[in-house]
């Protein structure tokens, strides 16, 4: 029984860690997209200074501008995504180690059951060793008087004979 419990525990603990990887495996996509989108972040903004050194016109610093805004809101709503992504797979994974841990109680009820079952079991066998001792002496005892009542019943005939006698 404990050999099958384990064997249960290392199943569901595999299954477990087999979830949680599947689950983890797009947050690592979305952290390498926010790794692509802030280098272009860091790039345009390069761009963006070089251009200000440089003395180039201003509507081509304006469009510089606008692009670094657009990727910083989108490396910001990506950031919010993949932290949204991330909470929920933790709370997944702690949903499957409670059921982890129910399944490891269950396990540890049904081990407990079945030593309760076992001593009953011993229990019986030492009332019915007893009980067979005690008809076992109730045999003895039984012989033993009827030897007795035998002995009895020949002393009394040779008691009577003998008085028959005189």
């Amino acid at each position: 029984m404990e050999k099958d419990a384990k064997d249960i525990i290392e199943h569901v603990t595999e299954e477990a860690e087999e979830e949680i990887g599947v689950e983890l495996d797009p947050l690592k996509g979305q952290l390498e997209t926010m790794q692509s989108t802030l280098s272009q972040l860091q790039s345009t903004q390069q761009q963006a200074n070089s251009m200000m050194t440089s003395g180039q016109d201003q509507q081509q610093t304006n469009q510089l501008l606008q692009q670094l805004q657009q990727i910083s809101n989108q490396a910001q709503q990506q950031q919010q995504k993949t932290f949204q992504d991330l909470q929920q797979s933790i709370q997944q994974a702690t949903q499957m180690l409670g059921n982890v841990s129910q399944s490891i109680q269950s396990i540890n009820v049904l081990n407990q059951m079945a030593q309760q079952i076992n001593q009953s079991q011993q229990q019986l066998q030492q009332q019915t060793q007893s009980q067979q001792q005690q008809q076992q002496e109730l045999q003895k005892l039984q012989q033993m008087q009827n030897q007795q009542g035998q002995g009895q019943s020949s002393q009394d005939m040779s008691y009577s004979s003998q008085s028959y006698q005189n």
